[in-house]
């Protein structure tokens, strides 16, 4: 209705392909052997730059060791999240909507 263009992200994925420098740095990436498993919570180059752009974009300090965590998908984060903070017998408040899976989760 603002005239501004919105990504939807509904069904877990974006509707265009990849920006070229994305790609650029996947081959890249491969070419220089980085073709394993990461640590769990993301290289610390990763968290490094995310901590960076933090601090330029919003001026929030986060501490890219501790601080950070980098997951796979936005259902791997919640879960991630309620394994840490809810304990058996813990009442959790899921906001609607949700994903189907969330009360699982819980």
């Amino acid at each position: 209705a603002n005239g501004e263009q919105v990504t939807s992200l509904c069904v877990g994925e974006p509707d265009f392909p990849p920006p070229q420098a994305v790609l650029d740095a996947t081959i890249e990436a491969v070419t220089d052997g980085k073709t394993r498993y990461t640590a769990v919570t993301g290289t610390a180059e990763l968290r490094i730059a995310i901590a960076a752009d933090l601090k330029h974009r919003k001026n929030v300090d986060y501490d890219a060791n501790t601080e950070i965590v980098v997951a796979n998908g936005a259902k791997q984060a919640v879960f991630q999240g309620v394994l840490a903070t809810v304990g058996k017998g813990d009442k959790v408040i899921i906001p609607a909507p949700y994903w189907p899976s969330y009360p699982e989760m819980v």
